[in-house]
């Protein structure tokens, strides 16, 4: 059985993840990479809102479902045997249907955070493309300028002022 903290971490962990993507992004994004991060975005909350209308508009249905997969599974014959007068029926239709809506809204759950990851996959795919971009910007730049360091002794082996800083 999981702890109380583990279910938590599992429950927020993507949705920190997402978001922590999220603002790297807004920080290091710049020009077609914005708009290709925007149309992931875009692309993302159109399958959430999808998801959450599917949820909505089948939940009694999956809960019926549900129900009956859970009274199908009680009612399998266990190799348990209990003699009569110490035996009971353990059939709660309310338990059994609170059982189902419990297991139906994990479902949705799952669902949505596969949705995160999967976002959150690809926007680290942009986040990491354009930072290996700047990188190599960058390596250019202090390529050039130890290239036209005209200081000649000594002072070639101080170092000169650098554009990163």
């Amino acid at each position: 059985m999981e702890s109380l903290s583990d279910e938590v971490k599992d429950l927020f962990e993507p949705r920190s993840h997402l978001h922590k993507a999220r603002i790297q992004a807004a920080g290091i994004l710049k020009g077609n990479d914005w708009t290709a991060y925007n149309e992931v975005k875009s692309q993302f909350e159109r399958k959430r809102s999808e998801a959450k209308l599917r949820f909505q508009q089948e939940f009694q249905s999956r809960i019926s479902d549900e129900t009956s997969r859970l009274i199908d599974k009680a009612g399998s014959v266990r190799r348990r045997f209990v003699p009569r007068i110490f035996g009971s029926d353990k059939f709660y239709k309310a338990a059994i249907r609170e059982q189902a809506k419990l297991n139906v809204q994990a479902v949705h759950r799952s669902e949505m955070t596969q949705i995160d990851k999967q976002e959150t996959k690809q926007v680290r795919v942009l986040v990491d493309q354009a930072v290996r971009i700047q990188e190599k910007g960058e390596k250019l730049i202090q390529d050039f300028q130890s290239a036209t360091d005209r200081r000649v002794g000594q002072e070639r082996r101080t170092r000169s002022w650098n554009r990163s800083r």
